[in-house]
């Protein structure tokens, strides 16, 4: 019998300071410890040394009067500072992913344990950080949810072929500096719902039918080849999710299946079910399952539930407006590219087509399996072919007006949910912030982009172009609240104007005349306390929410009157 490899090195320890033990029960030893009490071989190397001294008759190492002191605390703030054997190490960092793991002891107990990423350097941009694995085998999984940043203490690292990981063990501290995603749940053999396990990390059971399927090939980032893979769509009651198996799925639409250790990853900000040759998939049966008609609505989007990364997405649309444009890709060649804006009784986005599709204005249209990516912060829809696209011949609503196409959405609803446009909500200005009114942005124009890089330069620089002699514009900064979310609220020259009733040269007058610190007084006193209705773009992400405002409209209630309401409805006495 030849030592589990895994295990090899630390035999190999034990083995300079006990000659005469067996290597097989060595390892076995380190597999206990793993395995029935959760702690990693590495850690566990001092006791296995301590048995087996003790078995051969030898002075225990460390025992009373010659105990070794504890490592000493190793606090980094990069992963590029540790090596392999240090032990009691503080570090911060933010949580990527956690995937619980059911793990069956020899006793026949089943534990779980997690793995999963981090990032260390949390506070700084991404592409500053540096990513390890990592393994839970201590049950945190309240304190390490995906998203959050925590402070790790007593951890400890451990390096398998050349690759260095971190150990949570149960006796590690963590500490949360900033609050994440949904709490881990324990992982559990009951199937859970399609709209539960959109909102998990890591593996799941579920019980769906099978709404659509199709072959597809991923290619290899390294390029050495392809992966034929399987795309669908699952759905139940609760709703629909995406699917992708990396292994044989020979299951027709309209099959009702059992799912069991599945995993949900997310594409971009969209969930999906993948699953592997370790999934367990059998076909079910239950008689009073939704049938494909009653899930049919669940395939349908609208614009307020579109978000980044969706695929196969079949929505109806209103076409406000349309336009092609060519341009010279990278390669020399010309191409072509028609976009424009769409509507539906949900909001607004845009619709690039790459493909001949040219609807009219006011058309309506229906489109099959698109795709959703990223513009300019805001989720919207994207068609390569022109088998997706369909245009209807009666209207599929009443139609609707782009002038006045406003959807009233809660404050506190748009913070919790995506990014939308043509949205409006309300909510009393409670903070002008200090940098607004006259700004100066940059004017370089950006190469292949017909557009200028408009950042604002501070102290007459541009993050990205260096030292520029700007041009002025005009912004308003402020945080609106509607008493339990709040969102950043940003006004550009044209609302600006209208809600100060100032002119951009007016505002650059009275500032060189009075001063910054009076303009800002003045915008207070009219602003502060004020309640409002605002018309505009919802920008929401992990680093909070921002409203772009088209247009601002002021309730007519001044602060004073709002006090004197407050004081009329609770019966305060002054």
């Amino acid at each position: 019998m030849t030592v589990d490899a895994k295990y090899a090195n630390l035999v190999a320890t034990v083995k300079e300071e006990c000659k005469d033990a067996s290597e097989d029960e060595i390892a076995d030893e380190f597999r206990r410890y793993e395995e029935e009490f959760l702690i990693p071989p590495e850690d566990a190397l001092r006791s296995v040394i301590r048995k087996f001294q003790a078995a051969a008759g030898m002075e225990v190492t460390g025992s009373s009067g010659t105990r070794a002191a504890p490592p000493s605390v190793k606090k980094v703030d990069r992963f590029s500072d540790l090596g392999s054997d240090d032990r009691n190490v503080t570090v911060e960092v933010a949580v990527v992913s956690y995937t619980p793991r059911m793990q069956k002891m020899k006793t026949g107990e089943e534990r779980q344990i997690a793995f999963g990423w981090i990032e260390d350097n949390p506070w700084e941009p991404s592409d500053k950080r540096e990513r390890w694995d990592y393994k839970d085998w201590g049950g945190h999984s309240q304190n390490l949810a995906p998203g959050s940043v925590v402070r790790l203490e007593g951890v400890s690292v451990n390096e398998w072929n050349d690759k260095k990981s971190i150990n949570i063990n149960r006796t590690s501290r963590i500490s949360v500096l900033r609050e994440g995603g949904q709490a881990n749940l324990e992982r559990s053999d009951e199937p859970i719902s399609i709209e539960r396990a959109s909102q998990s990390d890591g593996f799941v059971n579920i019980v769906a039918r099978v709404l659509s399927t199709k072959s597809d090939v991923i290619v290899k980032r390294d390029g050495s080849g392809q992966l034929n893979v399987v795309r669908g769509r699952l759905a139940d009651e609760t709703g629909s999710i995406g699917m992708l198996s990396w292994s044989d799925f020979d299951y027709e639409p309209g099959t009702l299946l059992k799912i069991e250790g599945a995993s949900i990853r997310r594409f971009r900000d969209t969930p999906e079910v993948n699953i592997s040759d370790t999934t367990r998939v059998e076909v079910y049966h239950d008689n009073s399952f939704a049938s494909m008609d009653d899930l049919a609505a669940t395939k349908k989007s609208t614009i307020s539930g579109l978000r980044n990364g969706m695929r196969d997405v079949e929505i109806t649309l209103q076409v406000e407006s349309w336009y092609k444009r060519s341009f010279t890709a990278k390669d020399g060649s010309e191409r072509v590219v028609r976009s424009g804006d769409v509507m539906d009784p949900t909001g607004r986005c845009r619709l690039t087509a790459w493909c001949d599709f040219d609807p009219k204005p006011g058309d309506f249209i229906h489109l099959k399996e698109a795709r959703v990516q990223s513009w300019q912060g805001s989720p919207d829809l994207v068609i390569d072919d022109i088998a997706q696209a369909i245009s209807l011949e009666s209207p599929t609503w009443e139609k609707i007006d782009p002038e006045d196409h406003w959807v009233d959405v809660g404050l506190t609803e748009l913070v919790a949910g995506g990014t939308r446009r043509g949205v409006r909500t309300k909510g009393t200005i409670v903070l002008i912030t200090g940098d607004s009114g006259i700004i100066e942005r940059c004017t370089v124009q950006l190469q292949d982009r017909e557009r200028k890089c408009r950042k604002r330069l501070r102290d007459g620089v541009c993050v990205d172009c260096g030292p520029q002699r700007g041009e002025e514009d005009l912004r308003i900064r402020m945080v609106l609240d509607d008493g339990i979310s709040n969102v950043s609220l940003l006004l550009s020259k044209e609302p600006a104007e209208n809600f100060l009733g100032m002119t951009q040269a007016e505002v650059s007058e009275m500032i060189s005349r009075d001063g910054q610190d009076s303009f800002l007084s003045s915008v207070r006193e009219k602003a502060l306390g004020r309640g409002v209705s605002v018309n505009g773009l919802a920008l929401i992400d992990d680093q909070g929410a921002m409203l772009l405002a088209d247009s601002v409209q002021d309730d007519g209630i001044n602060a004073s009157k709002a006090a004197e309401n407050v004081i009329e409805r609770w019966e305060v006495v002054m």
